[in-house]
């Protein structure tokens, strides 16, 4: 798509989506961080596919918690890219094709873009069984009828031999009669030291063991996304340094109760100085995919809290926690959450727009029927220091 044709499309955007006070960003930082996303692209489109999909792991839009001039610009330029790829191609990059959609639904009214159909569900595989060609069922057949001759005539030398033995024990068991008058052997007319020095003709079948147990089947998950799902912890910086490719991340060294600490990549630079960052207690998602930023692989996120002028701090847990403690909202203190989130079911991205903190600093998550739940350990509550009513990511 042309420039002039992106810009007319963005101008368009500007009514239905609230105007550039939302669209350019609502904070200092948003605002610097659309320019910076648009600048890093726009002389070069080929990497923003792959990209968006890595960027795109855990967050909803690519910049804040609504759609940006970054998410109406981005679109526009693979909108061509996405219409042309297939099924395969939309499942390979999941999480970009989640957020072209959720997009394409809401800039489909200015009838600038034409439809780009989304299949995100898992292809079924049917096993397919071929049939046997003519040839290979007459051979087939020629081969059986050898197994069955076979088969015949082992079993007649069986019963040939099996009625010799019989009949040698007849013999045995029998009296011998005048020659004038040969007597016919009677079966039963055995003796009982013949019965009791034989062979048993019959085995006694072993018995057979009993049969394990079936396993349970598993249970289904919930049929909406639930917050347990969400593996929240307590986490211990042991380590941070600047990301050697991005000016705004940090590297981190977590601890969170684990054999060794975890890789975090997290974008505080411009909100906390490096020294603060050394030792602090904070929350950690912990069953995200681990996701590359910049070349560095991240391994879970930190939960921050951001208020409308921009202001942002982290959640901390409270005073006594130790790394790895099991953070939990409300009562679900006892509910296992998912080893890894399947980024096709969008737990997160379903729970994350109802993460806030209350008016006594502490971290919620408040549901669609206006229920609030606090995140909390065994040691109390999970708060931050004075922002209030600001969302958390």
């Amino acid at each position: 798509m042309s420039d002039s044709a992106v810009s007319s499309f963005m101008n368009a955007c500007q009514g239905t989506f609230g105007g550039p006070e939302v669209l350019q960003g609502k904070t200092d930082a948003d605002r610097k961080e659309v320019k910076e996303w648009i600048a890093r692209f726009e002389k070069d489109l080929s990497g923003l596919a792959k990209a968006l999909n890595d960027f795109l792991e855990t967050r909803t839009y690519i910049v804040g918690h609504s759609i940006t001039d970054a998410d109406l610009w981005s679109f526009a330029k693979v909108h061509e890219q996405m219409a042309a790829t297939s099924r395969d191609g939309q499942l390979k990059r999941s999480n970009l094709t989640r957020w072209f959609d959720l997009i394409q639904e809401q800039v489909l009214s200015l009838a600038m873009f034409s439809p780009v159909a989304i299949d995100a569900d898992a292809p079924e595989f049917k096993l397919v069984t071929k049939e046997k060609a003519p040839a290979a069922a007459a051979a087939g057949s020629s081969a059986d009828d050898k197994k069955n001759k076979k088969a015949n005539k082992k079993e007649a030398k069986l019963e040939e031999k099996k009625a010799k033995k019989e009949a040698n024990k007849t013999a045995a068991a029998v009296d011998v009669a005048p020659a004038t008058a040969p007597a016919v052997a009677d079966p039963t007319a055995a003796g009982p030291s013949t019965a009791e020095g034989g062979k048993k003709e019959k085995k006694e079948k072993k018995e057979k063991a009993p049969k394990a147990p079936k396993a349970p089947a598993v249970p289904a998950g919930p049929a909406t996304p639930q917050p347990w799902q969400i593996d929240l912890r307590v986490g211990k910086i042991v380590k941070v340094e600047k990301h050697p490719d991005a000016d705004s991340l940090y590297v981190e060294s977590i601890d969170v109760g684990e054999a060794e600490p975890r890789t975090v990549v997290s974008g505080l630079v411009k909100h906390i100085p490096i020294e603060e960052m050394q030792d602090r207690w904070l929350i950690c998602v912990c069953n995200l995919k681990p996701a590359s930023m910049r070349g560095v692989k991240s391994f879970a996120m930190v939960l921050a809290a951001t208020d409308d002028s921009g202001k942002l701090e982290l959640v901390e847990p409270p005073k006594g926690s130790n790394p790895g403690d099991k953070c939990y909202f409300g009562n679900w203190k006892d509910e296992k959450p998912e080893d890894v989130m399947n980024p096709k079911k969008k737990i997160w991205e379903t729970i994350q727009p109802g993460l806030h903190t209350t008016a006594e600093c502490q971290a919620a998550w408040k549901s669609d029927e206006g229920v609030t739940h606090v995140l909390r350990t065994e040691s109390g509550e999970c708060t931050v220091p004075s922002v209030v009513g600001a969302k958390i990511k």
